[in-house]
């Protein structure tokens, strides 16, 4: 504070009855007057009012409010030493900006909204409306918004599916069903398959075979030129003994055929070759007789000596 002369108070200083007295600084306001022998007195905002700048006033100023019928919301809050600022709600763009104030509106309007068969360009935002242009060929729009631009047909063929109706500026493309492009990719693999099942089955058998004609004894027991032993006489005497057994192969009987007749003493005996039919066993075809009959006719050939009465 100082005695107001001939010079002018300096600009944080204001003039009150010839004295130059120090002004409030933002976010308060003068409470008392400075004179000859005291300071101004300065007071802080309450809430709801603030002061922006340094200041002579009595009192400070209130807060702007937002109008939420006019489509406005608070941008930035106030605060003692700053305005609240508004601005236009989500779908609405500000038509009517304050000229003193930077980033605040005071009217708001709707957005434009974009038609099917229109995209948007450009968004909205706080100070433009929405831009709208159609949808150039080969894209679409079915959304009635502020927000969605032209976008492009469905490729159905790209994705390997049927077209079942043509996309236009308002609505998308169809697609069906996929699509196979090789048309002979199913039967050439069911083909394919059974080729190879057969070769496997084949070379089965063939192994089979092969394994079993290794193993297979086959021996031909071929009594056609056999020439039949003389006979003694408990034979000849007794031709149909059960004691001499069948011819068997694996418990299987051997063919018989009669090859003719010996007759002696006028006793008839039927001369028998015997053929052992082929087998897919192992095992060899014997002849055999039982073991009661351990002295057999076939043992070996009866001598002169053991003819009775020679």
């Amino acid at each position: 504070m100082r005695k107001l002369l001939t010079t002018t108070c300096s600009p944080d200083q204001h003039e009150h009855n010839g004295v130059c007295c120090k002004r409030c600084p933002k976010g308060t306001h003068m409470s008392a007057h400075c004179n000859e022998s005291s300071e101004t007195q300065c007071k802080r905002c309450a809430q709801g009012f603030f002061t922006e700048n340094q200041n002579y006033i009595d009192n400070c100023l209130a807060c702007t409010s937002c109008d939420p019928h006019h489509h406005l919301q608070t941008s930035k809050d106030c605060t003692e030493i700053s305005n609240r600022k508004c601005g236009c709600v989500e779908g609405f763009y500000c038509t009517q900006p304050s000229g003193n104030v930077e980033d605040h509106c005071e009217k708001c309007e709707a957005v434009h909204r974009c038609p099917p068969g229109h995209g948007v360009s450009a968004r909205p935002n706080s100070t433009h409306d929405t831009v709208c242009e159609p949808c150039p060929p080969g894209t679409f729009n079915n959304e009635t918004d502020y927000v969605t631009p032209c976008r492009t047909h469905t490729g159905c063929l790209d994705l390997g599916r049927s077209v079942l109706s043509e996309g236009t500026t308002e609505r998308d493309a169809k697609c069906g069903d996929f699509v196979s492009r090789c048309h002979w990719m199913i039967p050439a693999s069911l083909w394919a398959g059974l080729i190879v099942t057969l070769i496997l089955i084949f070379i089965g058998v063939v192994c089979v075979k092969s394994k079993r004609r290794r193993k297979a004894v086959i021996t031909a027991v071929n009594f056609q030129n056999f020439v039949p032993p003389a006979l003694p006489p408990d034979v000849i005497e007794y031709p149909g003994s059960q004691e001499l057994e069948s011819l068997t192969v694996n418990k299987k009987p051997c063919a018989v055929e009669v090859d003719g007749v010996l007759e002696c003493d006028g006793v008839s005996v039927n001369m028998l070759s015997e053929k052992c039919a082929a087998f897919s066993m192992p095992d060899t075809c014997m002849t055999f007789f039982s073991e009661p009959f351990e002295s057999g006719p076939f043992r070996s050939e009866p001598q002169e000596d053991d003819w009775p009465g020679l």
